[in-house]
C-alpha cells in the first residue's frame, strides 16, 4: 500500500497484509467517519491495538487529548519491545 494511492478503499484483506504492530487511534464522536471503520480496521490488522478516545471527533489526538495520545501510543510501543524482546530470548 506503501507505494500506491490508486485505492484507498483499504479492505479486510489488504489491511491483513500490514505486520507493522499498528495502534488505531479513533474519536467516538467523528463526525467524517463512524466508529465501525475503525473496529473493522483493528479485526483486519493482526498486530493492532484500538483506542477509542471518548467524546474526540475527527483528529483526536490534538489539544485535549494530546497528553493522553503520547502517553497511550508510548506505552503501547513498550509493550510490543517488551513483547519482541522476551521472544528473542526463547
Amino acid at each position: 500500500m506503501k507505494d500506491s494511492y490508486d485505492d484507498m478503499n483499504f479492505t479486510p484483506p489488504a489491511l491483513s497484509r500490514i505486520t507493522a504492530p499498528t495502534l488505531i487511534v479513533y474519536g467516538d464522536r467523528d463526525f467524517l467517519y463512524p466508529v465501525e471503520m475503525a473496529v473493522e480496521m483493528y479485526r483486519a490488522i493482526p498486530k493492532s491495538a484500538l483506542w477509542i478516545v471518548p467524546n474526540g471527533g475527527h483528529g483526536p489526538v490534538f489539544l485535549h487529548a494530546a497528553p493522553q495520545f503520547a502517553q497511550t501510543t508510548l506505552a503501547f510501543f513498550a509493550r510490543r519491545a517488551r513483547h519482541v524482546n522476551q521472544h528473542w530470548k526463547t
